[in-house]
């Protein structure tokens, strides 16, 4: 036991170095991810929060108050709660909130509202006019007019997620799936220099081989996954959605990351296909899965397909997580399908690789 713990440590010592010494592969890793977020999330909206900020007391708490304030976020306003009216009063006042409702206790949607402008905004009279309208289809109980639309290629009527939103996951998982094509190059240079038949000799089990092909790999993802997280949180505003729920998708990214180093270490035929190929797949599993573009935007029958690639489960993940504020049990699903594409790719790739190692 004490010899595969030296061996786990040795791999992970020897795997921080290398790359350590590599500055490419380090930028490909961190720095290229990051820049390209950027230049596409502008490209794509950039902070696609909405920029109206709307402050409500809600003393009611009726049917009315809360259909009032979600026909106010529909609107494309941002809602910021408050129980405090003097702080939401010097919130308008200092610019912080565009405006200020307040919803008086036993209001049913019926009678006027008391409500703060910022004098200092451009948008006050869009604010203005907007609530006046919310109010007058509530007084009469009218639903608003709905316009059926069909878009030609496929895809529903919900607002496309864009932005720093969409390019921080979509390079997520693409850059892992690329770091676990081209970490296949370990296996190559192992099966290549005979190392791999001096290990399979010593007491050393098999498992702790494997294991030692493992710790590298799943360390080089994680430090890469940690860093595009919170780079998009710190500089891009990305909010992330339940903490429970990125952590276990995030984790069955790197799990099926790892197990492409597995597989593709059994496929590739030569120490150059890793580098020269293997990003190339990653790129064309990201725009099969959504990572280049939103999956509503293609035709239902590539919608379908998509799902034969696992980019597509994680996208569907974090999106919802960022997108939808969904809880961690929602995206249960798709956990479950990356963690699936990863056993079946490792188990695959480990049946393939035993006897290959001891040639």
């Amino acid at each position: 036991m004490r010899m595969g713990l030296h061996i786990r440590a040795a791999a992970s010592a020897a795997n921080g170095a290398s790359v350590g010494r590599d500055q490419r592969r380090l930028g490909v890793l961190f720095l290229l991810p990051v820049a390209i977020m950027a230049i596409i999330g502008i490209a794509m909206g950039g902070y696609s929060e909405p920029s109206l900020v709307v402050g409500v007391l809600d003393r009611a708490d009726t049917g009315a108050s809360r259909d009032l304030i979600s026909a106010i976020a529909n609107q494309h306003m941002r809602v910021h709660r408050y129980t405090d009216q003097q702080k939401m009063r010097i919130a308008v006042f200092r610019g912080r909130l565009n405006a200020g409702v307040i919803i008086p206790s036993g209001w049913r949607g019926v009678g006027d509202l008391d409500v703060y402008l910022s004098q200092a905004s451009a948008g006050s009279p869009i604010i203005r006019a907007a609530i006046d309208a919310d109010l007058s289809r509530l007084a009469i109980r009218a639903k608003p007019l709905a316009i059926p639309v069909q878009y030609p290629g496929g895809g529903g009527e919900e607002a496309l997620p864009l932005g720093f939103q969409y390019t921080a996951p979509a390079n997520l998982v693409l850059f892992v799936m690329i770091n676990g094509l081209v970490s296949s190059l370990a296996i190559m240079r192992l099966r290549s220099s005979g190392l791999s038949q001096r290990l399979l000799a010593t007491p050393a089990r098999t498992w702790e081989l494997f294991a030692m092909l493992t710790v590298g790999p799943f360390q080089q993802m994680l430090v890469q996954s940690l860093f595009l997280i919170f780079s998009a949180r710190w500089f891009f505003g990305v909010h992330w959605g339940d903490s429970i729920g990125v952590f276990l998708l995030t984790t069955a990214v790197i799990c099926f990351g790892v197990s492409l180093v597995f597989l593709m270490g059994t496929i590739f035929r030569s120490p150059e296909q890793p580098t020269s190929l293997g990003p190339w797949i990653g790129v064309f599993l990201g725009m099969l899965g959504g990572c280049m573009w939103p999956l509503d935007v293609v035709p239902p029958f590539m919608k379908s397909l998509a799902y034969l690639s696992p980019a597509a489960w994680a996208m569907h993940g974090y999106l919802a997580l960022i997108f939808s504020h969904a809880s961690a049990v929602a995206i249960l699903p798709d956990v479950a399908a990356m963690l699936l594409f990863a056993i079946a790719f490792s188990a695959l790739g480990i049946l393939r690789l035993r006897p290959q190692l001891s040639r």
